[in-house]
């Protein structure tokens, strides 16, 4: 894959250190909202990226692919770095040489739309949207450090938003992703969840009551994976604690200095890990070379690692922990992947059992989260009454409203059951939306105010 171009580019670019992204990407788009098809989209991309260091950094993506065009890329890299009163290095890390790919194929657009008809059909008496994407991506990665990297991966991802009106409006989503192909459309099992969500809609319209003011919570795997996500990952993420994110999506609570500390209950644990196999936010290498690996974010209730790329991990004076992460055209920088809460000791059932009042919140309806991460909301859609131990009736969207720091130190108890959700993860200026999975188990917080 236009192997010839790379080495033509790392060999004329003269500076401290340069890298080449060499990306041809092919999708497939459906739209479908309440019987008709809104958006049929195919799309195909080709294009390279530099990235030099030479004092300071400087970038360049053309989707022209050519001598003339990577000449012109790098000589405006080069300038662009050069102009900068900066001194930014790449840590040291091992050189690496590897292909991989995932495989995974599409049927043709027929196929796709009979899958998307006959959710719609399904569920025709609701209001209802369907959106569905796959795509291939095949990408050459080389350094002048002298790595070299070719993947190729596909990935797949359905999501449908419901609404169910009877006197009242009540609204539900769900997403479904991998890497990988076709054969993940079965393993979802979307219609049985979407015809659960249809028959719960209909009972919390019709049955939900007020939870108690306060009590006990116990938050199911499709909120705590969101939450190891926002309230974690993110602000465990480099970059974002030396002050780069500040003007783009906040800042962080976390300092290097906390390296160390307890933070949460000793029941906690939170691990970000590229290499799962099929999860959506899967990776063997990052966007600068380096092999992944596993981090352990918090490690019962020890701040354990941060996320680092090369270039934060140059300042820190440490190795990457392979973080680095790039969309089409844009540069790498630290992301997370797949993040998740390390599964506990309890059944669903044992958790409940001890509880007098309380909660029980399967999935969220709303939520949010402050600019430092330290003040978050959870409303519920999916949830339950919880009394003297038993499930005792439907809560109507129960909310809370808890810092991280409480919320880490208000949890007892851990479940068992580990569960992923794939998501579209926001970060940068100009904005890159990558694929990631969030985990989550059930976990149980003592003496929550609910609203």
């Amino acid at each position: 894959m236009d192997e010839d171009l790379a080495e033509y580019a790392l060999n004329i670019s003269k500076t401290k250190y340069a890298e080449i992204r060499i990306e041809k990407i092919k999708s497939n788009g459906i739209i479908f909202v309440n019987g008709e098809a809104k958006e049929i989209e195919f799309n195909e991309e080709y294009g390279f990226s530099v990235r030099v260091i030479d004092g300071g950094m400087g970038f360049y993506f053309s989707n022209i692919v050519n001598k003339k065009e990577i000449e012109k890329g790098i000589e405006k890299a080069v300038k662009m770095a050069r102009l900068q009163k900066s001194n930014i290095g790449m840590s040291e890390e091992k050189i690496n040489e590897a292909r991989y790919e995932i495989k995974g194929n599409f049927p043709e657009i027929e196929e796709k739309l009979n899958f998307i008809k006959n959710l719609d059909e399904f569920s025709k008496n609701i209001h209802r949207s369907f959106y569905y994407k796959d795509k291939i991506s095949e990408k050459l990665y080389m350094n002048t450090d002298g790595s070299k990297i070719y993947s190729k991966m596909p990935h797949i991802y359905t999501y449908y938003m419901i609404t169910v009106s009877n006197g009242k409006l009540e609204q539900m989503h769900r997403e479904f992703g991998n890497t990988g192909g076709w054969k993940f459309v079965n393993e979802w099992k979307v219609e049985e969840k979407l015809q659960h969500d249809i028959n719960f809609l209909h009972d919390l319209i019709d049955k939900g009551k007020k939870a108690p003011k306060k009590g006990d919570v116990i938050l199911a795997p499709y909120i705590t994976g969101l939450i190891a996500h926002e309230s974690c990952g993110h602000p465990f993420e480099a970059d974002r604690i030396l002050g780069r994110e500040f003007a783009q999506a906040g800042k962080s609570y976390a300092k290097f200095e906390m390296f160390g500390e307890k933070f949460a209950n000793e029941c906690i644990s939170i691990v970000d890990n590229p290499s799962l196999p099929n999860k959506y936010g899967f990776y063997e290498y990052d966007d600068e070379g380096v092999k992944a690996r596993k981090r352990f974010l918090i490690k019962n209730g020890v701040i354990n690692e941060f996320l680092h790329n090369r270039e934060t991990a140059f300042e820190m004076g440490i190795e990457s922990n392979s973080s680095a992460r790039a969309v089409y055209g844009r540069e790498p920088i630290v992301r997370m992947a797949n993040t998740y809460f390390m599964p506990g000791d309890y059944s669903s059932e044992e958790l409940i059992e001890d509880i007098k009042e309380g909660v029980y919140i399967a999935t969220f309806m709303e939520w949010n989260i402050d600019d430092m991460r330290m003040n978050q909301k959870y409303v519920g859609e999916e949830a339950y009454l919880i009394k003297n131990g038993e499930i005792k009736g439907i809560a109507y969207h129960p909310s809370i409203e808890i810092s991280t720091y409480d919320f880490y130190r208000k949890v007892d108890g851990v479940g068992k059951n580990l569960e992923f959700y794939p998501a579209t993860c926001g970060k940068g200026e100009p904005m890159q939306g990558i694929e990631v999975s969030t985990g989550g188990v059930d976990l149980r917080l003592r003496d929550v105010v609910i609203k």
